[in-house]
């Protein structure tokens, strides 16, 4: 394992125009893999079809979720509360403020 020479970041192992490198993960530094640090890392991309990632477009479509009717209402009820709790506070706040100017 070797670590950015720069901000000490780790050195992940990646290809750039047919070529193994290291990369830092932090700063992005870059520098070529040697023959002996060749055998020592290896650079596999696997893919599994049951990690599919949800686009927005997904997301914002209500027929493309699987969520009851029940489920969808609590969510809407939680974040009014939430909503309205934020609110309470900003204008309580503020009221508070008022008071201590005078």
């Amino acid at each position: 394992m070797k670590f950015c020479p720069k901000c000490g970041g780790l050195m992940v192992p990646t290809k750039k125009d047919g070529k193994e490198m290291l990369r830092c993960s932090k700063c992005g530094y870059e520098m070529t893999l040697s023959e002996k640090e060749k055998k020592e890392y290896s650079v596999k991309e696997t893919k599994d079809k049951s990690s599919k990632v949800l686009t927005t477009s997904i997301v914002s479509d209500k027929q493309g979720r699987n969520l009851s009717e029940e489920l969808e209402h609590e969510r809407e009820e939680y974040y009014k509360e939430i909503g309205l709790e934020l609110l309470r506070e900003e204008f309580e706040g503020s009221e508070e403020e008022e008071s201590g100017e005078e």
